[in-house]
C-alpha cells in the first residue's frame, strides 16, 4: 500500500499555489482508496508554507527587548551571564535567517543540539516570541522562527480559512463534525478550531444556531 506521505508528493506545488484542500484531496484519494482522507488532510496540512513579506528594517529604538528580569532573580552571576549570551546569540541567528529557520537548525548552530539542550532552547524560543524579540508561524511539526522585521501569515490562521470553507461548502455544523470534517479531533487542533470559530463570530462571519451549530452568515 502506498503511503500518505508518497501520495501526497505529487500535489504539494499545488498546495502552495493556494488551492483548497478538498479540491487537492478528490485527486489523491481517488488515486489512492485504501488511504484514510482524514489522514491525507493532516498530512497535506504539515506541508502548508507560510506566507512571509518583509517590511522595512525595524530601528534599533523600536526592537522589542529581551525581558532579562525572568532570568536574572533566579540565577547566579555566571548563569546569568551565559543565558543572556545564548538568548542574544538565538536572536542574531534568528535575524540572519530572514526566511524562517527551523530549532534544530539553531540548536545546531549554537552547537547545542544534544538532548541536555533542545529543551532549554526550546524553552528560550518560547520565551523570546512571547517578548516578540523574534516570531514564529506557529507551533507543531515545521515550525519556523523569523525576525521581528518579517511579516508572518501565522500557521494557526489558516484554520480560520477552513472552517470557513467547510461552513460554506457543508452547510450548518456542529462543532464535533467540524473537528471530524477537519481531522483535528484530538489535541492542541481542537484549540486552534475553537478559537477559529470564535474569532470568526466576533468578526461577523459565522453565527451559532439554537441547536449549536455554527453557520455561514455572509
Amino acid at each position: 500500500m502506498v503511503s500518505v506521505e508518497t501520495a501526497i508528493q505529487p500535489f504539494i506545488p499545488m498546495l502552495n499555489r493556494g488551492i483548497p484542500l478538498d479540491d487537492i484531496i478528490l485527486p489523491i484519494v481517488a488515486e489512492n482508496p485504501s488511504l484514510n482522507r482524514d489522514e491525507v488532510f493532516k498530512a497535506l496540512q504539515d506541508h502548508i508554507t507560510p506566507m512571509v513579506s518583509h517590511i522595512k528594517p525595524i530601528s534599533r529604538a523600536e526592537q522589542p527587548k529581551i525581558n532579562t528580569m525572568r532570568y536574572r532573580e533566579n540565577m547566579s552571576r555566571k548563569e546569568y551571564q551565559k543565558t543572556l549570551t545564548c538568548l542574544n546569540d538565538i536572536v542574531q541567528i534568528v535575524a540572519d535567517s530572514g526566511n524562517g529557520i527551523s530549532k534544530t537548525a539553531i540548536c545546531k548552530k549554537l552547537r547545542r543540539d544534544g538532548s541536555y539542550w533542545r529543551p532549554k532552547i526550546t524553552h528560550y524560543l518560547l520565551e523570546l516570541v512571547e517578548d516578540g524579540v523574534i516570531q514564529t508561524d506557529g507551533l507543531g511539526r515545521g515550525t519556523l522562527y523569523y525576525p521581528p522585521s518579517s511579516q508572518v501569515q501565522d500557521r494557526e490562521r489558516r484554520y480560520h480559512r477552513l472552517v470557513a470553507e467547510s461552513l460554506q461548502v457543508n452547510g450548518e455544523m456542529t462543532m464535533t463534525q467540524l473537528f471530524i470534517r477537519l481531522g483535528c479531533n484530538g489535541g492542541r487542533n481542537r484549540h486552534y478550531v475553537r478559537a477559529a470559530l470564535q474569532d470568526l463570530a466576533n468578526e461577523g462571519w459565522i453565527e451559532q444556531t439554537k441547536r449549536s451549530r455554527w453557520l455561514w452568515a455572509i
